[in-house]
Order: structure tokens, then C-alpha cells, then sequence
């Protein structure tokens, strides 16, 4: 690992079936009392949850899905391109986006934090956060859908011809996501991915990258995997006092970023280890995706 930590790209591209993005277009007839019914949106226990972690947990076991690889997932992400297809919806289609999401009104969605993280990401030297949307040329977006992308996300919207241009539309998207992340990521849609039954993409890329305040003394060492095996891996290590904090069946460690500059801008990397015999990593993992309050409430405080 070098002396500028690790860099951290997420990039989530959401492909919307006919039936669920046939109401963010102009023409999509209105459902009646839909303006009524979402006031009455009720938001479960399970769905309040305004960062997305539910989905990213569904998203990690479909990435992970026993092979034992490593992923890396982005709850943000999730909510943000939620969040845009739920500003274009109406009716019943609405409010369970609205639900899942953990708002009861658009006016709520909008005020959430993980709204105000957006804009704020965007003007720091170390993030860039992009949201693009391309619509095939046969359609049109309406109004709203478009202008709340563009005031709440920065989002751009283009139109592209699904049907006899595919592969071209699908190099723009794939341009989009690597100048977002600064060429890390150039292929976030495969060939064959779109094809003339495609009507909207929804594409979101997260770049991150952050130094450590003062440089890790690097060194190979061993490294045990969840299913026993042992490999030798780079790893970091350092004499000084660090963030850590111990929790019933796991332990924490706070690795802040050195700060460019904007003292409310606080990164930091979160690392969570189980104690293997009383909780298993899968365990470990349910916990801090159980609710958005966990993360805060188990992130170390003091150096010790």
C-alpha cells in the first residue's frame, strides 16, 4: 500500500425495467390521487432507513454470493439513483420508493442528510460525485424528474439511441463513469448490457481519495481468510496512538485522512474486526448494516 492510503471508487449503474420507469417520462398518464396517496405513505421500522443499507446488504451477498471474493458496495449511491427515480414516479410506484427509502413525502426525501452529503462531496478536493441520465431518444422526461436531478444531484441527462446506436450509447455512459472517477473505472456497463429494449440508465459514480496524516511502515505479513487459509499480503504498521475501541464480540479501529483544508470534512476509514469466537464476519457485517445509527454509535473516539 503506498504512503497515500487507499483510494476507494464506487461506481452503481441501475438499469430500470419498462414497468417501474415508464412514470419518470412526460407521457406516463397520472394515477389517480397519487398527490393524496403519497401523504399517506407509512415508512416500517425496516424501510426508515435513509442510507440505503438495506439494499447494499442485499447487493453484498448478491456480490459476494460464496465465492468468497471481496466487493465493495456503495449505500449512497443506492439511495441517490432511489432517490431520482422516485422523484419522477407517482402513485403507488412512489410511495414505495418513498417507503424503502425511509421518507414520507418527496419535501422529507429531499431534507435528509444523505442529500446534503451530495452537494457537499462535489466540492472537495478529495470526492467527486456524479449522476448521469441517459433516456432513449423515443421518450421524454418530464420536467420535474429532470430538474430535480439537476438541483439535488448535479445529475446530467442526455438523450441516446438505444435501438440502433447500443454500443455507442453504452461507450457515453462508460466516458461518463471514468471521467467521474478519473479513468479508474472504464467499463461499468459490459457489451451486450443495453440493447434496443432499453429505455433509461441511471448511472452514479463515487471517487474518493484520501492520504493518511502520516505515513505507515509497510511490511509483508500474514493474513488469515475467514475459511482458514493463510496468505502473505502487504500490510501497514505504526508505533503511535490510534483510534480504537472494543465492543461485545468485535473491536474498532478509526484511521482519520489527513484533512485538505476543510475542517468540517472529517473522512475517515472504518475498520470492524469479530472476535471469531463469539461472531462470525457475516454476523459482524448484519450489525452494521442493521441501521444507520450503528456506525456512528461503534466509531471510536479517543486514542488510546
Amino acid at each position: 500500500m503506498s504512503r497515500f492510503g487507499k483510494t476507494v471508487l464506487l461506481c452503481l449503474a441501475l438499469f430500470a425495467a419498462w414497468h417501474l420507469c415508464a412514470t419518470l417520462f412526460a407521457d406516463a398518464p397520472p394515477r389517480p390521487g397519487g398527490h393524496s396517496e403519497e401523504k399517506k405513505a407509512v415508512v416500517s421500522d425496516a424501510a426508515g432507513n435513509a442510507s440505503g443499507l438495506s439494499l447494499a446488504r442485499e447487493a453484498a451477498v448478491r456480490a459476494a454470493a460464496g465465492t468468497g471474493r471481496n466487493f465493495v458496495v456503495s449505500p449512497l449511491s443506492i439511495h441517490a439513483a432511489l432517490a431520482m427515480v422516485a422523484a419522477g414516479a407517482r402513485g403507488e410506484t412512489r410511495r414505495e420508493l418513498l417507503g424503502l427509502l425511509g421518507s414520507a413525502s418527496l419535501d422529507e426525501l429531499h431534507r435528509v442528510p444523505a442529500i446534503k452529503l451530495v452537494g457537499r462531496l462535489n466540492g472537495l478536493k478529495q470526492t467527486s460525485f456524479a449522476c448521469g441520465v441517459w433516456v432513449d431518444r423515443r421518450r421524454a422526461l418530464r420536467p420535474e424528474f429532470t430538474a430535480t436531478g439537476a438541483s439535488r444531484y448535479a445529475a446530467t441527462a442526455e438523450s441516446v439511441d438505444f435501438v440502433s446506436g447500443a454500443k455507442q450509447a453504452r461507450r457515453r455512459v462508460n466516458a461518463f463513469v471514468a471521467d467521474a472517477t478519473k479513468q479508474r473505472i472504464q467499463h461499468i456497463l459490459p457489451p451486450g448490457s443495453v440493447d434496443s429494449s432499453t429505455t433509461v440508465v441511471l448511472a452514479n459514480a463515487l471517487y474518493f481519495k484520501g492520504a493518511w496524516p502520516e505515513p505507515f511502515a509497510v511490511f509483508t505479513a500474514p493474513f488469515h481468510t475467514p475459511d482458514g487459509t493463510t496468505v502473505r499480503v502487504p500490510s501497514m504498521t505504526t508505533g503511535r496512538s490510534q483510534y480504537i475501541a472494543l465492543y461485545s464480540g468485535f473491536r474498532a479501529l478509526k484511521l482519520p485522512y489527513r484533512n485538505d483544508g476543510d475542517r468540517s470534512a472529517a473522512f475517515y476509514m472504518l475498520i470492524l474486526l469479530p472476535d471469531s469466537a463469539s461472531l462470525s464476519l457475516s454476523d459482524l457485517y448484519d450489525k452494521a448494516v442493521s441501521s444507520p445509527e450503528f456506525i456512528r454509535k461503534h466509531t471510536p473516539e479517543e486514542e488510546v
